[in-house]
Formats: C-alpha cells, sequence, structure tokens
C-alpha cells in the first residue's frame, strides 16, 4: 500500500464526520484497490489487513496535534496533486480541440471527412483541407487549397471556406470548390452561398444560389454567375471531368493529378486551346482520348504517359 493511501485510509477513519462524501469516495478508491492488489498480490493483501488491524487497535498512531497537522497537510498536497492533474488533462485536451486539423489527398486519390458538426466533405485528388474549430463550436471554418464538395449540416451558424482566391460563406447547402492554380471555381446545388473575393483594397461579393456557379481567375474578381451546364456536376464525383473554357494545359495537368501519370502536349500553341465539355475519367486512357476528340488532336501512348499533338 503506498504511503498516501495509508495517509488516506488513516484521515478517513479520524474525520467521518467532515466530508462525508469526500470519505466515501476515498473509501470506495481503496477498496477497490485494495481488491486488485489481493488478486494479484495475496501477501500484500495480508499486509494490508494487518495495517488496517493496527490502525484500529492503536487509534493514538493518528492522534496528536502535530500528527494530525501532517495528515491534514498530506491529504491538501494529494488534493492539490489531483486538483493539478485534471488542470492539466484538462488544459490538453482544450489545446487539442483548438489545434487546427489537416487532411490531404496526393495524386490520384480522394478523402471523405465528416467534422464535428456532422457536416460533410469529400477532398479531391491533391488537395488539403484545414479545419479549425474553437471549443464552443460556434464558429466553423476551414480553409481550402485544391477541390472539395461541401454538405453543410444548417446549425444557425456560419460556415466558411477560405481559399487563396477568396472566401465562400454559407448557413447550409451544398456545394463544390475548385481552387487551383489557374483560378477559383463555386458552383452551388442547394442553397445559397455567397463568395467574396478582397484584393487591393477592394471588396467583390456574388451571391449565387442553386444551380449556378461562379470563377475567377487568379489575380482578378468573380465573373457574373452563370447556370451550370452539366447535369452530373461535380462531375469528378460521378467518374467525369467537366471543363467549361479551361485552357489545354490545366486539362492535362488535370488528368495527371487525377490519374497520377504525365499528359505531354509537343506543341506549344496547344496551351492555349480551350476545352469545353464533359470528359469521361473512368480511365486515363479515356480522359485522354476524350480531349482528342473535343480539341481536334491525335494522342498516343508512349513510357507510360501520354502525348498530345
Amino acid at each position: 500500500m503506498k504511503p498516501i493511501e495509508r495517509i488516506l485510509r488513516a484521515w478517513s477513519s479520524r474525520h467521518r464526520g467532515t466530508s462525508d462524501k469526500f470519505v466515501d469516495m476515498i473509501d470506495s478508491i481503496l477498496d477497490r484497490e485494495r481488491e486488485r492488489i489481493r488478486g494479484i498480490d495475496p501477501d500484500t493483501d495480508r499486509q494490508w489487513k494487518l495495517m488496517a488491524a493496527k490502525l484500529g487497535r492503536h487509534p493514538q498512531a493518528v492522534a496528536g496535534p502535530r500528527r494530525a497537522f501532517r495528515l491534514r497537510l498530506a491529504l491538501a498536497g494529494a488534493s492539490f496533486a489531483v486538483v493539478a492533474g485534471v488542470a492539466v488533462v484538462a488544459g490538453l485536451l482544450l489545446i487539442r480541440e483548438q489545434s487546427p486539423q489537416t487532411y490531404e489527398t496526393g495524386r490520384g486519390e480522394q478523402s471523405m471527412i465528416t467534422l464535428s458538426d456532422s457536416s460533410e466533405v469529400r477532398l479531391n485528388h491533391t488537395s488539403e483541407l484545414i479545419v479549425s474549430a474553437g471549443p464552443d463550436r460556434k464558429d466553423r471554418a476551414v480553409t481550402l487549397r485544391g477541390e472539395a464538395f461541401f454538405r453543410v449540416r444548417k446549425n444557425g451558424s456560419p460556415f466558411t471556406v477560405s481559399t487563396a482566391a477568396g472566401m465562400v460563406e454559407v448557413l447550409g447547402t451544398e456545394f463544390n470548390v475548385r481552387a487551383r492554380e489557374e483560378g477559383f471555381e463555386v458552383g452551388v446545388l442547394s442553397g445559397t452561398v455567397r463568395v467574396r473575393v478582397v484584393r487591393g483594397g477592394k471588396d467583390s461579393a456574388v451571391v449565387l444560389t442553386a444551380g449556378q456557379l461562379v470563377t475567377c481567375e487568379r489575380g482578378s474578381f468573380p465573373i457574373a454567375p452563370e447556370q451550370i451546364l452539366f447535369p452530373d456536376y461535380p462531375g469528378w464525383m460521378h467518374g467525369k471531368l467537366l471543363f467549361t473554357r479551361a485552357s489545354l494545359r490545366s486539362v492535362c495537368r488535370d488528368i495527371e493529378s487525377r490519374f497520377d501519370v504525365v499528359v505531354t502536349l509537343n506543341n506549344s500553341q496547344l496551351e492555349n486551346t480551350t476545352v469545353t465539355g464533359s470528359v469521361d475519367a473512368r480511365s486515363a486512357e479515356k480522359a485522354v482520348a476524350t480531349i482528342a476528340s473535343l480539341t481536334g488532336t491525335s494522342y498516343r501512348h508512349e513510357n507510360g504517359g501520354y502525348i498530345l499533338y
């Protein structure tokens, strides 16, 4: 039996009427410990019984002002240690709650994330989502690099998605956010969102409703909202790649990241070609073949990659 346990046992026998709840709790803890030790080490159990008998036959062993003071001091120190331990654990839990969580996907990967408020985020390939939330869970904020589809649970608190190009603010809705090198795109399937871009001291805000999409090239402000052209938007969730006036160079990069392959343009003039349409993305071969058909080019499979010409 540990010294502190002996002290607490003696103290509890002398102060039964002063703090019954606390003493009962101590007795319960000590009894459980005794049962545990009895099952592990019978000899220790016999020593426990002998100590209890001695305490019962010689109450003067815990009597006297000086001894009582020491016991009270020891008990106070033990109580302080318990409270301090609880405070340390609570502090660590609070820090963990307030620490942002980061989710990442590599080339050819996708991930489904359920947030603490039951909102769902499906992260597309080569993307990063940083989730920040305070202990009260009122401020719901994430930072996105790449592309993700959001299904936000409505609970009266704002939900914000920050990107390098702009911010999306919602209460409860379904929408897709794409923040790649070439620019920023937001499409809404249900509900209403507000897209904000702040640059050079100017604040440009656009409100989108279900079925609308807005794009913003890097370094500029959003253009007027447009209707989503494709019924299976966002295509990446349905085995497709959807493009609206996208440069062929950016389309090739998207295919590379989706399938972890290399797609090369052997003619620099092709880089400025724009692509609009739905691309079959069930495989790299099908995607490249569809792109070649949409742009009037040819392709060949070479060294594990593809060349458009």
